[in-house]
């Protein structure tokens, strides 16, 4: 029973292993002495152009099969919810997602809309009282290379107000196709009291554009959060940072961090940080979507992968990595007239600084992978004053790493050189080895 769905895993499975994975360090498992790889895939620049806002977190692509012997109720979903193959493909890198879907959580929708060539089907939902993933299909009648969802609008029913907090839908751009499966994703500031959702949005296409709304119900019983309070104080490099509580939920864990005001630096991304059992098995940050969520300049959430429906005999958390710059150099200043880059953290990252119209331009150069597209957080004037941007990330044509941000021009507003870059990412780490015990 299930031989087909196993199968399909299984081929998936090895389409992963065979990726070339750079070899990344590896680490010790809690008490039980023998090494688990961390394998990551190799994100790489592509010609074509990405647009950002400021305000968008960096989405990075990860794929990790944990495990390819499959639970009757997981190859159920796989072989009767419509979609299902593709979320697997796109998700499998979140094993709390994979877990609610092998623990029954998913709740199928199968609704379909239909308009002038665009058909949409809301194919499935997993939601807690903290957040919801809308998983839904896309298909064309004519080959596309861009799928992109926007306008999002969503909203309860029942005319109950919804606290939320950050949503996303994501633009898809690849080969040539017909169909394009992909998630939803709205996360709360104080849980759901309604189950009775309207959710609007615009597809565009390379050929279409077209608006749905789409009503549907919950039917399955909320499951709440499991809560940890730590407030434990822990060093790394000097720096000190106090992990207040962890609160686990289906979707996934977050985790409430503090940063001493005194330190030296300004950390920018806890980067490798996860949970892990008394087996050794890792539950990381989540790869393709929120990765964090900043509440104050030292304080933020960081968003693990869930292990809810796991049940561990002890469970720690573990921080090995983060990305951090002195606090002095947590900023680049650029004179975009002699296009001259006159500071920026210690290392030279970037060089290469162009003037290209309105594209501000940089080349970054690291040895060590980095992910983030969208290093910039905000932008100033030698005056002070804030100037607004957008970011990209392309490459050149010797397949450098190009990031840049789109420039007013000054006939909209007369900004004087030179400029400051405030930063929110960069190539630059701190490591230590922490292990705080969870349960």
């Amino acid at each position: 029973m299930f031989e087909k769905e196993e199968q399909q895993l299984a081929k998936w499975k090895k389409a992963y292993d065979d990726m070339p994975f750079p070899e990344d360090k590896i680490e010790e498992a809690i008490l039980k002495g023998y090494n688990r790889a961390v394998v990551e895939s190799k994100v790489k620049p592509r010609r074509k152009k990405w647009l950002f806002s400021s305000m968008a977190a960096a989405i990075l692509i990860i794929s990790f099969l944990t495990s390819i012997r499959i639970s009757p109720a997981f190859a159920h979903y796989v072989s009767v919810i419509p979609g299902m193959e593709k979320i697997v493909e796109l998700f499998s890198d979140n094993k709390g997602l994979m877990s609610a879907v092998e623990n029954e959580y998913m709740q199928e929708i199968n609704a379909t809309q239909e308009k002038n060539g665009v058909k949409v089907t809301i194919d499935s939902v997993i939601a807690d009282e903290n957040g919801m993933v809308v998983f839904y299909t896309l298909e064309t009648k004519e080959n596309q290379e861009l799928f992109d969802i926007r306008d999002i609008n969503f909203k309860s029913a029942d005319g109950t107000e919804l606290s939320l907090g950050s949503y996303s839908g994501g633009i898809q751009m690849g080969e040539s196709r017909k169909s394009q499966a992909s998630a939803m994703e709205f996360y709360f500031q104080k849980p759901l009291t309604t189950k009775q959702f309207i959710v609007d949005f615009t597809i565009i296409t390379d050929d279409y554009k077209e608006s749905f709304q789409f009503p549907f119900s919950i039917e399955k019983p909320l499951k709440v959060s499991k809560t940890y309070t730590l407030n434990k104080a822990v060093t790394i490099e000097d720096q000190k940072v106090i992990i207040k509580d962890i609160q686990i939920y289906p979707l996934r864990a977050a985790v409430h961090i503090v940063m001493d005001p005194e330190n030296s630096k300004k950390i920018f991304a806890f980067e490798d940080i996860r949970l892990v059992d008394e087996n050794g098995e890792s539950w990381t940050k989540i790869a393709n979507g929120v990765t964090a969520s900043h509440i104050s300049e030292n304080e933020q959430i960081v968003y693990l992968q869930s292990n809810y429906f796991k049940q561990p005999k002890e469970l720690y958390l573990v921080i090995n990595k983060l990305q951090a710059v002195d606090k002095e150099d947590a900023y680049v200043v650029v004179d975009t007239e002699k296009q001259q880059i006159l500071k920026q953290p210690t290392g030279n990252h970037l060089t290469n600084v162009k003037l290209e119209g309105q594209e501000l331009r940089f080349v970054l150069d690291t040895n060590s992978e980095f992910f983030y597209a969208t290093p910039f957080n905000s932008m100033k004037d030698v005056n002070g004053e804030t100037v607004y941007f957008s970011q990209f990330l392309t490459s050149d044509d010797n397949g450098n790493r190009v990031i840049g941000v789109n420039l007013p021009s000054k006939q909209e507003i007369n900004y004087p050189n030179p400029i400051e870059l405030e930063l929110c990412f960069f190539p630059s780490w701190i490591k230590g080895d922490v292990h705080i015990k969870v349960e």
